[in-house]
């Protein structure tokens, strides 16, 4: 990061790069989905699926809403990223390992397949092991000059673990399974992806242990967080998981209310927008990725500087936002008849819904990357919650009669209610003279 940059064009330069992430890791899920069922077949792809998604559920559990808590606090100036680290795996790990130990222990009740049973319990190892670098990574992330590098690391690190399974599938079971002296048992190459996916997610740990100090310098030296301490960033980082749960569960809400209320179809429809919806917000969430440590050593520095910010990200993520409703009520039809097929054309009217609704829910959510940035995320969960009430009240009022477009209108109406108490909340903290974060907490412990 040079001096002469500017705020905007550092998100942009960040965005791009997160942007460019996401889609090379897309790109490494699918081909590895494709080896991995072409190789496994039905059966073990299943497999793979169950235990990988084992994995991710220990880890995502273990989160505690510090992933966006660190990365927020590490980009803050003369941060103690060492201390912040290690505060962070304790409290991560005081959940992860438990869990996993639950896991394993449990896995034989989850499947009565040996090779399904062994894959599960090195899911438990990896799941702790994703917990364990998300905090290397969330505080590397935090630095506007190492990220892209990063970011090419963890994708680097992803597309080997492609091209050895690519490898495996190649060579085929039965040979890697006499070399390990499994007798030729097809199932064993469950065992041998998993424990793939775990050392690639330890060379991520050890590149960033490696990385560390020359990232973060003297910041880096780590200290043993106090209980007092540990207390404080525990409770500082509580209102970042409720968002994140409240986040999941407007996701699911529409789908959930349409099973109840409405007809299968209905759920099919609108599960066909919301994609086109998903895929819209692919620019605007590398956006906001971007964004939130840069807008965090703003708010640090001058506070007036990243309000103006703040403005002029919500102004294009409004102008974005308008194109696409507009593009979509033009060409919705059509669209969904060349990729879904004719028999989703009755989806238009939904998707018209959902490309409305992006106008106040991506406006809402760069107002919620501002208000984390600058230690509003109590404000972030509050409105956040009452945007999924009043979906599930429009929604029961409108989807029994309008079915899937009840259903996108429900979640365009509680975004939309939300938009001005989230700009005033906004407002009001980017002009508060409390600027302590978990970064002074802990300096102080």
């Amino acid at each position: 990061m040079t001096s002469g940059d500017s705020p905007l064009a550092r998100v942009a330069r960040l965005s791009a790069a997160f942007l460019g992430s996401n889609l090379a890791r897309a790109g490494i899920g699918f081909g590895l989905s494709f080896a991995l069922a072409r190789g496994l077949g039905a059966d073990g792809f299943g497999r793979w699926i169950l235990c990988t998604a084992w994995a991710s559920t220990l880890t995502v559990v273990s989160d505690l809403g510090l992933g966006v808590l660190l990365t927020r606090d590490g980009a803050r100036e003369h941060a103690e990223a060492g201390r912040l680290l290690i505060a962070g795996l304790v409290l991560r790990l005081s959940l992860a390992i438990p869990l996993a130990a639950v896991l394993y222990a449990g896995a034989a009740f989850i499947s009565s397949d040996p090779q399904t049973i062994a894959g599960l319990r090195i899911a438990a190892l990896l799941g702790t092991a994703g917990a364990a670098y998300g905090c290397f990574g969330a505080l590397l992330r935090s630095q506007p000059r190492w990220l892209p590098t990063v970011l090419a690391i963890e994708t680097g690190w992803l597309a080997i673990q492609l091209i050895a399974a690519w490898w495996l599938v190649g060579i085929g079971w039965a040979e890697w399974a006499g070399w390990a002296g499994w007798g030729g048992t097809e199932g064993h190459g469950i065992v041998v992806l998993m424990m793939l996916a775990v050392l690639v997610q330890v060379a991520q740990i050890v590149t960033a242990v490696a990385l560390w100090r020359l990232v973060f310098g003297e910041r880096g030296r780590v200290y043993a967080p106090s209980i007092g301490v540990l207390r404080v960033f525990a409770r500082r980082a509580m209102p970042f998981a409720a968002s994140g749960i409240v986040a999941n569960l407007q996701t699911r809400v529409g789908p959930l209310m349409l099973g109840y209320l409405s007809t299968s179809p209905e759920v099919g429809f609108f599960a066909a927008a919301s994609r086109f919806g998903s895929v819209a917000r692919l620019v605007p969430q590398a956006m906001f990725a971007g964004a939130l440590p840069v807008l965090s050593h703003e708010h640090g520095r001058d506070g007036a500087a990243a309000e103006r910010m703040a403005r002029a990200f919500d102004a294009m993520l409004l102008g974005g936002s308008a194109a696409v409703a507009i593009g979509s009520a033009l060409f919705a039809v059509p669209v969904l008849r060349l990729v879904y097929g004719p028999s989703f054309t009755p989806a238009a009217p939904a998707l018209i819904w959902v490309s409305v609704g992006l106008m106040p829910l991506l406006s809402n959510s760069g107002r919620k990357v501002f208000l984390y940035a600058t230690g509003g995320e109590a404000s972030v969960v509050r409105w956040s919650t009452v945007g999924v009430i009043l979906q599930v009240v429009f929604g029961a009022v409108l989807i029994p009669a309008l079915g899937s477009v009840g259903a996108a209108a429900s979640l365009a109406a509680g975004e939309a209610v939300i938009w001005w108490p989230l700009r005033r909340a906004s407002r009001q903290t980017g002009h508060s003279d409390d600027r302590s974060s978990a970064a002074d907490a802990l300096a102080l412990g």
